[in-house]
C-alpha cells in the first residue's frame, strides 16, 4: 500500500504518501496535517488502482485550454469545416472561461456555471452545441485517463424550442426563379447566369449550397435524369476547398423531367469538369454572393423576406412529401443518416399521415363489419 513518512515544516509536522502507479512508477503526495490522513489517501489510492481508476495528478494538471488545443489537432477525421466551427467554439465561448482551469479542478458545478452565464448572451440550441464540443473533449479526458468522470455531463441545459420551417409552393417557387433571373445587369444578370434554374434545382432536388455550388456539368445524368452529388464547396477562412460529401450524403437524386431539360439547354457546350452553376466571373459560387446579388432582393420580391438557400431545401423535403414520396425516399433525396433523422427534421410535413391512417383504419373496420354481415346473411337457412 505504500509508505507514510513525517516532516516538518514551518507550520508544523506534516505527512508525506509514498505509493506506486499502476505503472509501476513510483510518486508521493505531501501536505497531509494527520497520519490518518495519509492513511485515507493511500487506501483509496490502492482501490483506485484495483477498479482501474486511478487518475495520475500529474495528467490531470493539464489547463484545459491547452487539452483542448491537443483535442481538436487529434481530430484528423474532422471535415474543414466542422474544425473550423469548433475552433470558433472554443476561442469565443471556453478558453475565456474554462480555459485556465486544470483538468482535474474542474468541477460539475463550476461547468453548470459556465453553462448557465452562455444562457444570457446564447439561443438554447447554441448553448448545446457549445456544451457537446466541451463535453466531447473531456470524455476524450476520461478514456485518456485523465479524469474519473466528465464533468459536463448531465446538465442542467435549456430546452431547445421547435422552430417552424418555412416551405415555399410550387407557385412560390416560379414567382422566386423569375425574380431572380430578373436581377443583375450585364454579365451579372441573373438570366444570364441561369440563377432562376439554379433556384429550381434547390427547390426540388434538395441540394446543401455546398453541394449545389460544386455540382460540375458532367455530375448530371441526363439518360438516368439524376443528379450525382460527388462533391461539395465548403469555405474555410475566406478559402473554398473542393471537398467530398460523407457517405450517406454522396447520391443520386432525380430530377423532374422539365428541370432536366432546362439543365440540358443550360450546360450545352461545357466541359464536364466546370461548375453548373458559375460565379459571374467564373469559378465556385459563394452563398453569400448568391444571397447579396440575386436571392435576397428577389425573395423580398414575392414576399419572402428573408429566405435562405436552405430553405429551399426544406422546400423541396416539403413539395416531394406533398407528391405522396414516403419518408426514405425522401431521406435518400436529402442525404440524412437515417429515415428517423428526416422523421425528427421534417415530422410536421406527416401530420397530413396521420388522418390518412385513421381513415384507412375506418375503412377497414367498416369493411370487416360488412363482411361479417353478409357472412351471416348468408347462413341463415331459406324458409321452404
Amino acid at each position: 500500500m505504500g509508505s507514510i513518512s513525517a516532516y516538518q515544516t514551518t507550520s508544523g509536522k506534516r505527512y508525506r504518501a509514498m505509493f506506486r502507479k499502476p505503472d509501476h512508477a513510483q510518486t508521493q503526495k505531501h501536505g497531509f496535517k494527520t497520519k490518518r490522513e495519509a492513511e485515507l489517501f493511500l487506501a483509496s489510492v490502492e482501490i483506485d488502482k484495483s477498479r482501474g481508476a486511478y487518475i495520475d495528478p500529474s495528467k490531470s494538471r493539464v489547463l484545459v485550454g491547452e487539452w483542448l488545443d491537443a483535442w481538436m489537432d487529434g481530430r484528423t477525421d474532422w471535415r474543414a469545416t466542422s474544425r473550423e466551427r469548433a475552433r470558433g467554439i472554443v476561442a469565443l465561448h471556453i478558453k475565456p472561461s474554462l480555459g485556465g482551469y486544470p483538468l482535474g479542478s474542474l468541477t460539475h458545478v463550476a461547468v453548470q456555471a459556465w453553462a448557465g452565464g452562455l444562457s444570457k448572451t446564447q439561443s438554447p440550441s447554441s448553448v448545446r452545441k457549445i456544451v457537446n464540443v466541451l463535453s466531447r473533449s473531456l470524455q476524450m479526458a476520461v478514456k485518456d485517463g485523465r479524469l474519473p468522470a466528465n464533468p459536463a455531463h448531465g446538465l442542467n441545459l435549456p430546452k431547445v424550442g421547435k422552430l417552424s420551417k418555412r416551405y415555399l409552393t410550387h407557385d412560390e417557387v416560379r414567382d422566386l426563379a423569375d425574380a431572380v433571373d430578373s436581377l443583375g445587369k450585364g454579365m451579372y444578370r441573373g438570366e444570364r447566369n441561369n440563377y432562376g434554374l439554379m433556384v429550381k434545382v434547390l427547390a426540388y432536388c434538395g441540394l446543401r449550397w455546398g453541394e449545389a455550388s460544386g455540382l460540375r456539368v458532367q455530375d448530371i445524368d441526363f439518360v438516368r435524369g439524376r443528379l450525382e452529388v460527388q462533391h461539395t464547396i465548403v469555405e474555410v477562412d475566406g478559402v473554398q476547398l473542393d471537398s467530398q460529401p460523407k457517405d450517406y450524403e454522396a447520391r443520386s437524386i432525380p430530377v423532374p423531367a422539365s428541370i432536366l431539360a432546362d439543365l440540358k439547354f443550360h450546360v450545352e457546350g461545357k466541359e464536364g469538369g466546370l461548375p453548373a452553376f458559375a460565379a459571374a466571373r467564373g469559378g465556385w459560387l459563394r452563398g453569400r454572393v448568391f444571397r447579396r446579388g440575386w436571392l435576397d432582393d428577389a425573395a423580398s420580391m414575392i414576399g419572402q423576406d428573408g429566405l435562405t438557400p436552405h430553405e429551399l431545401r426544406h422546400t423541396a423535403a416539403s413539395l416531394a412529401i406533398s407528391a405522396g414520396a414516403n419518408v426514405k425516399a425522401v431521406q435518400r433525396m436529402l442525404g440524412h443518416a437515417s429515415a428517423a433523422v428526416t422523421l425528427d427534421v421534417y415530422s410536421d410535413l406527416f401530420e397530413s399521415d396521420l388522418d390518412a391512417v385513421s381513415a384507412a383504419l375506418e375503412d377497414a373496420i367498416v369493411r370487416s363489419a360488412r363482411s361479417i354481415s353478409q357472412n351471416k346473411s348468408a347462413s341463415i337457412p331459406l324458409p321452404e
